[in-house]
């Protein structure tokens, strides 16, 4: 797998957790979960974004020439 298909793969990986954030949401709005599992599953989704996020970034940077060695 070459830089690209691992951005893409992030790129997919990010849409999916904010889909899950508004599922989530949803769910809660109709009373299937409680405030304190709403609470629970959105630190994960939410650290999980941040991972997410942290790896694009870097490999974006990398793949867009800017990283010198």
């Amino acid at each position: 797998m070459d830089i690209g298909d691992t951005i893409k793969a992030l790129e997919k990986r990010r849409r999916e957790l904010e889909l899950e954030a508004e599922s989530l949401k949803e769910q809660l709005d109709r009373g299937e979960i409680t405030k304190e599992e709403y609470n629970r599953r959105m630190e994960e989704l939410k650290r999980e974004f941040i991972e997410v996020m942290d790896r694009l970034t870097q490999l974006k940077f990398i793949a867009g020439g800017l990283f010198t060695s």
